[in-house]
């Protein structure tokens, strides 16, 4: 029994039957030049897979998930018959925008071999369905052919460490990256345009010798493919770079979701000390001055702080416990800390770690309340500008405590942080939301290089265990390994579409300063490849897109929403009061009524990227209109 033998049956005996009638009954309700009426589709992306297991897949539903794309999946092995009724609502009214596919021939295998999927008459329902609606095709990965308007050019190898670049046209496609996009650990094929008569194969991204990557196939029958023939996976830093242009590109430009990137770094424990590693023991003394000393940032430590952010026009959110402050004034009067950042405190973003970071699990209601008030007042008379409504607890203690919704309450608290490595799912405590932050490998007691390295090392190679961690080392790291690890997996937060913030300690800009190599590192990697500037979300900013982005999913899993687009009018109507995520082309208009109680026309969002897009509050039953013709 051969591989179709023993997974297809089910599928292919009864498609053949069924896709003559499908392949007729298409024909009576595509749209035709002589139909009068627009087509409409709806903004939705089928995603289809050959087993379910294509790494390539795999990362296109990670990214339509982060940008909040409504999509399918089909796995062509275990699901029915591509047919019309499944791609089509009925005449002029296609179910879907764009289609993405693993493979152009839907290949899996198998211990007894590799064979397609699908049948050649499924495929055709496809290709006369996008060629009606006029419904671009990405192929995730494939083998160059000449029916995809390219040869391959005989290299067929592990392409780790080459880097591509982006032709005239691929940064026309791309146009928020800067060039040149780094291949990891994927396998691809260098393929050489071959386009056929009537035909257009246009490189997008090209190998070192100019062969494509990335291409763009126009068919004679006016059909439009992106041809991939590098492998990818939701890890790998060339998925995150092209994957976002891929979805603009096969939705021409129109689709409901946004990205944007992301990185609020924030600092706990301003003005309090913190414990320090013992390289010699393995071990962290902590609150124990007399054995070692304990870590606290000093007043040059603040004026290479304010340094490095005008260099690098970002700001840290200073998470600060004012009592710190209090114990270390001086003979003088004053902190020497305190004297470097309370006059510059327009540069830095402040946010309230309680006064003297206690912890909160066990603590009464008016203890909680009055370490958020004596931070407040504190800030208050040093002429501190806060936001109010935020707070983060001495590590995140409190978060269960019966007596924390009413303290929150009084105290007019909406967002508070938590960490993201225990809840990363945002929950509701009393009034407020929790903002999940996402902890680093920067450790709250280092503020040397060796300190660092020896206490990672210690975690993940000498001690590690497959009960203690996934990532056990198999040789010690040195501080490159350790500097590219960390800032590898901060960057994938950035290019994510992930609104969480990081969080170190003012230890890590104490002494040797350990944050700045990793900030360093990801932001010279950022900006090396992308052009779009970096977005600073404030905790209550986080917490609302979290909040959206939620709500937004939960409608789409409940279908209590419908966006279509037809001509260049798109409609987004949901059933409840939603904010909507909408990215089109960089021109477009909403339709809101003025002041006048008259119909009028707005530029619509801002634009990121080189393209506009925004989230918009829909009242139930009504609908966001926006033109991208205007």
């Amino acid at each position: 029994m051969n591989f179709l033998d023993r997974t297809g049956a089910r599928m292919l005996a009864p498609k053949l039957g069924v896709l003559v009638a499908a392949i007729a009954a298409l024909v009576t309700i595509v749209p035709s030049p002589a139909n009068a009426a627009t087509p409409s589709l709806d903004l939705r992306v089928l995603v289809v897979s050959a087993d379910g297991r294509e790494p390539a897949i795999a990362a296109w539903t990670a990214q339509l998930k982060a940008e909040g794309v409504p999509f399918d999946l089909l796995v062509a092995a275990n699901e029915d018959p591509i047919t019309a009724a499944r791609l089509v609502n009925g005449p002029n009214s296609a179910r879907y925008q764009a289609v993405v596919m693993a493979s152009a021939d839907l290949v899996a295998c198998g211990a007894a071999g590799c064979a397609s999927t699908t049948t050649p008459d499924e495929l055709a329902v496809l290709a006369d369905f996008e060629r009606a609606f006029g419904v671009r095709q990405v192929i995730a990965y494939t083998f160059p052919t000449a029916d995809l308007g390219a040869t391959w050019s005989g290299v067929a190898a592990d392409l780790d460490g080459m880097i591509a670049s982006l032709t005239a046209a691929g940064k026309a496609a791309f146009p928020y990256l800067g060039g040149s996009v780094p291949i990891e650990h994927s396998y691809g094929y260098l393929a050489n345009p071959a386009p056929g008569t009537g035909e257009t194969f246009e490189t997008l991204v090209a190998a070192p010798g100019g062969e494509s990557l990335v291409g763009a196939h126009k068919r004679a029958d006016g059909r439009e493919e992106l041809v991939v023939t590098v492998d990818s996976n939701p890890w790998v830093l060339h998925s995150r770079l092209l994957l976002h242009g891929m979805l603009r590109w096969v939705t021409k430009g129109v689709y409901v979701g946004l990205l944007r990137n992301n990185l609020s770094v924030h600092v706990d424990d301003v003005f309090l000390p913190d414990d320090r590693w013992d390289v010699n023991a393995n071990t962290t003394h902590e609150d124990d001055g007399a054995t070692v000393p304990l870590i606290r940032m000093n007043a040059d430590d603040a004026q290479r702080l304010r340094s490095w952010q005008n260099t690098n026009k970002l700001k840290l959110d200073m998470v600060f416990n004012g009592g710190g402050s209090n114990e270390y004034i001086q003979d003088n009067g004053s902190d020497p800390l305190a004297s470097v950042l309370i006059p510059n405190r327009a540069e830095f973003r402040w946010l309230n770690h309680t006064f003297t970071h206690p912890n909160l699990d066990n603590a009464s209601q008016s203890v909680i309340q009055n370490e958020i008030k004596n931070n407040r007042t504190w800030a208050g008379n040093k002429k501190i500008a806060i936001r109010s409504g935020e707070l983060v607890t001495g590590e995140h203690s409190g978060l269960n405590n019966p007596n924390m919704p009413a303290a929150l309450n009084n105290a007019g608290i909406r967002f508070i942080g938590s960490d993201n490595s225990r809840t990363p799912d945002q929950t509701q405590i009393g009034p407020a939301r929790t903002v999940p932050r996402h902890p680093t490998n920067i450790y709250y007691n280092t503020a040397t290089r060796e300190e660092q390295l020896d206490e990672y090392n210690y975690l993940y190679f000498e001690h590690c265990t497959a009960t203690t961690s996934t990532t056990c080392l198999k040789q010690p790291a040195t501080w490159a390994d350790y500097v590219a690890r960390e800032s590898t997996i901060m960057l994938g937060h950035m290019l994510g579409n992930d609104v969480r913030p990081h969080y170190v300690h003012q230890a890590n800009l104490a002494e040797d300063g350990v944050l700045y190599d990793i900030l360093d590192d990801v932001i010279g990697r950022y900006r090396r490849y992308l052009t779009t500037p970096l977005v600073q979300p404030t905790l209550t900013e986080a917490g609302t897109t979290l909040t959206r982005q939620g709500a937004w999913a939960g409608a789409l899993a409940t279908n209590k929403v419908k966006a279509t687009i037809s001509g260049s009018i798109i409609t987004i109507t949901p059933t409840i009061q939603l904010d909507v995520p909408l990215t089109v082309g960089p021109t477009a208009k909403e339709r809101y009524v003025n002041a006048s109680g008259q119909v009028a026309w707005r530029d619509f969002g801002a634009v990121y990227g080189g393209a506009r897009s925004a989230w918009t509050s829909v009242k139930a039953n009504q609908s966001l209109i926006v033109d991208i013709a205007r």
